[in-house]
């Protein structure tokens, strides 16, 4: 007998005034749809964005090197030791060496120190070229170790901050 049973359900109970759909079928298509919105969102970010992004971001960061290599960078503050001249070891007083250095500082209180201890910073330029032979001078390796020699020299004196280059602006060998 239960089987001769029909539930008779009110067909209008169940369907929408505007689509006729019931209210489940219709939460079911727009998960659907906004998963298949999802999925080609992905799809398209993936395979066309993402590419021209990572290109684009590759391109900015070689510019930048490149850029940051053909830069030129910016001087500091300058201050000169000029007439410097010494014998060099070993000639007998017949060979002597004339040098003048420029040291490149950041601050003007570091090129005031270097004032104050100019006589301080002359005796130690003396005192090394002094120890170089004639050959040492000559010696195509001499100016780049003298330079960080005497900036390092330099350095161990100033208390107010350091030498960031020295450059011979002369260097004669009579």
């Amino acid at each position: 007998m239960a089987e001769d049973q029909t539930i008779d359900v009110d067909q209008e109970e169940y369907e929408d005034e505007a689509g006729g759909l019931p209210p489940v079928v219709k939460i079911l298509i727009i998960v659907i749809v906004l998963i298949i919105l999802s999925v080609g969102a992905f799809f398209v970010s993936k395979t066309f964005l993402l590419p021209k992004y990572q290109a684009y971001k590759e391109a900015k960061e070689l510019a930048a090197i490149e850029a940051e290599k053909n830069a030129v960078p910016t001087m500091g503050l300058i201050h000169i030791i000029d007439n410097i001249t010494v014998n060099t070891l070993g000639s007998g007083g017949r060979r002597y060496v004339i040098a003048e250095v420029a040291l490149e500082v950041q601050d003007q209180l570091i090129i005031d120190e270097i004032i104050t201890r100019e006589p301080q910073i002359r005796d130690e330029f003396i005192r090394y070229l002094r120890r170089q032979t004639a050959q040492h001078v000559l010696d195509l390796g001499f100016q780049e170790r003298s330079r960080r020699d005497l900036t390092k020299m330099l350095n161990s004196h100033l208390s107010s901050g350091k030498v960031d280059s020295m450059y011979y602006v002369k260097l004669l060998l009579q």
